[in-house]
């Protein structure tokens, strides 16, 4: 006669083994907590990321005011070219080689930044300028790049600043670093919008960019420390005009 209290291994095993598997109300709330998740993170992610490219752009201009006191304390207390388009432009004293057909390497300015790279005139948000250093020849040429000089018009034949001109006719007109009036309120260089840049030069009808937090963009002031400000700052000219 069989012993009807012995268990057989094979059924005990079964039953141990049983799991509850998730439903799919489960399932789908554990996807809805993981999308809250998200969310929240990913606007702090794209704050952290936009910040830490502001870091990057500031640091570009600071580093070229650097270069540009350091051009200055070689040529005669003399700034570079303006890089302007046409009017005063190209000129080997240019301090950018924005031009296509022209070596940017040879910019007056790049021989004094350490292991100089063409990313330095560039702020990592714009776009359009990183886009257009992507583009081979394009028949218009334009401006490839982010930052510009302050370089204001002869008036009655002198040179209001800050960089050097040179007229159609080979007239020279140079400016010095010791003729700018309080040079800690005088923007030197600018991160001007994609609106109205088309060279390396600026004049205050030109627009300060505002792709930074609170609608700011980036300048650099001639006693080389950089802040952000508003698009209206940059239309002043007691901010700029290195004779007020």
């Amino acid at each position: 006669m069989k012993d009807k209290s012995i268990i057989r291994p094979q059924e005990s095993s079964t039953r141990s083994n049983v799991s509850r598997a998730f439903t799919l109300i489960e399932l789908l709330v554990v996807i809805a907590v993981i999308g809250i998740l998200a969310a929240l993170l990913l606007p702090a992610l794209a704050a952290g990321k936009a910040r830490a490219q502001q870091a990057t752009c500031i640091n570009n201009l600071h580093q070229l005011a650097v270069a540009f006191q350091l051009y200055v304390g070689e040529h005669d207390d003399q700034f570079p070219g303006s890089g302007s388009l046409e009017r005063y432009g190209p000129r080997p004293e240019d301090w950018i080689w924005w031009q296509q057909d022209r070596d940017i390497n040879q910019s007056s300015i790049a021989r004094y930044v350490g292991k100089f790279t063409p990313k330095l005139f560039t702020c990592p948000l714009d776009k359009a300028a990183i886009s257009l250093q992507s583009q081979g020849f394009l028949l218009k040429d334009p401006y490839r790049y982010s930052f510009t000089l302050t370089s204001y018009d002869l008036s009655n034949g002198v040179n209001l600043g800050m960089s050097l001109l040179v007229t159609k006719d080979d007239e020279v007109y140079p400016f010095k670093g010791t003729w700018i009036k309080s040079p800690s309120i005088k923007i030197m260089m600018i991160e001007e919008d994609r609106k109205t840049i088309n060279d390396g030069r600026w004049h205050p009808k030109d627009l300060v960019a505002s792709r930074h937090s609170q609608g700011r963009g980036d300048v650099t002031f001639a006693d080389g420390h950089v802040e952000k400000v508003t698009p209206k700052f940059s239309l002043n000219p007691t901010n700029s005009n290195p004779t007020f």
